[in-house]
């Protein structure tokens, strides 16, 4: 079995990445654009240099817009122990109610599934896990669940 997994990425995962290219290939993204441009950097590199672009126009655009609109997709086979890491069927109907929309609290979430608080955090933390949910802090205790899921696929083949 595949999992395939589209989801979006927040400012700050998308900032990481960007850190993370200039960190692994010691230039910034223009000095790479400039020897990729110039013809000094290899055919292979190509995949890099499109990521990174579209990352860098991401942000950019976060940055004047104040919304990010980026996505990624992960897929990976299934072995006999990752099953163990699939969401239940309560954690994918949590899943579905937070892509459905959105919600003010984790007791929101909660009251709005019928279930019992305490259950419903416990689940979402192990979402969070997953990188299927994020929990984001509004103030004091205000938390509010947040899926970046576009798209959940479940590949039986």
């Amino acid at each position: 079995m595949r999992i395939r997994i589209v989801r979006k990425l927040s400012p700050e995962d998308v900032a990481e990445r960007l850190e993370s290219f200039e960190r692994s290939l010691g230039c910034s993204f223009e000095e790479f654009d400039d020897r990729f441009s110039a013809g000094h950097l290899a055919r292979e590199h190509l995949r890099t240099y499109l990521e990174w672009a579209a990352l860098k126009d991401a942000y950019n655009a976060y940055q004047e817009s104040g919304e990010l609109d980026y996505a990624v997709e992960d897929s990976f086979e299934l072995t006999e122990p990752a099953f163990e890491r699939l969401p239940s069927p309560k954690r994918l109907e949590l899943l579905g109610q937070l892509a459905a929309r959105g919600y003010e609290s984790i007791n929101d979430l909660a009251r709005r599934t019928r279930r019992d608080p305490k259950n419903v955090y416990t689940d979402l933390k192990a979402l969070e896990k997953l990188r299927l949910v994020r929990l984001r802090r509004m103030g004091g205790r205000n938390v509010i669940p947040e899926t970046p899921i576009e798209e959940l696929t479940f590949l039986i083949q």
